[in-house]
């Protein structure tokens, strides 16, 4: 009996798509560093967007600001107008008051002149009356 051996090879192995442990790392710090990246970015886009808010809450209150600033001014501008009518409306009294004391004494001299002059009459009147009749002065 003749014997024949065979060895029993199993053909090349073709190419396999299975990954290498080495790959397989490699793929999960790739993925590993951009969700950290991802991470850090998301957290630099929120940090922008309440920066962004923060802004729009001053240029809103810098606005109201401006507004009243403007108010202000108006009302300032409408003081000044009042006070610069109240002073002249006392200036007005003012002269008319001065014109009138003015216009007082003018007519109280006058008027005291006249009344010496018959004051001056009188006792004229007076001095005739006793030399001609038997009138007495009284004072």
């Amino acid at each position: 009996m003749i014997t024949v051996e065979l060895i029993a090879v199993t053909p090349d192995p073709s190419p396999t798509s299975g990954f290498t442990l080495q790959e397989i790392q490699l793929s999960i710090g790739i993925i590993a560093s951009l969700v950290m990246l991802s991470g850090v970015a998301i957290s630099i886009i929120s940090k922008i967007n309440k920066i962004s808010f923060t802004v729009d809450v001053i240029q809103e209150a810098l606005k109201l600001h401006a507004t009243n600033t403007e108010k202000i001014k108006d009302l300032d501008k409408r003081l000044d107008i009042h006070l610069q009518d109240y002073v002249n409306y006392k200036d007005g009294n003012l002269l008319s008051h001065n014109g009138l004391e003015e216009r007082i004494n003018h007519k109280w001299q006058r008027s005291e002149g006249e009344f010496n002059a018959i004051k001056a009459s009188i006792k004229d009147l007076q001095g005739f009356l006793v030399r001609t009749s038997d009138f007495k002065n009284r004072e």
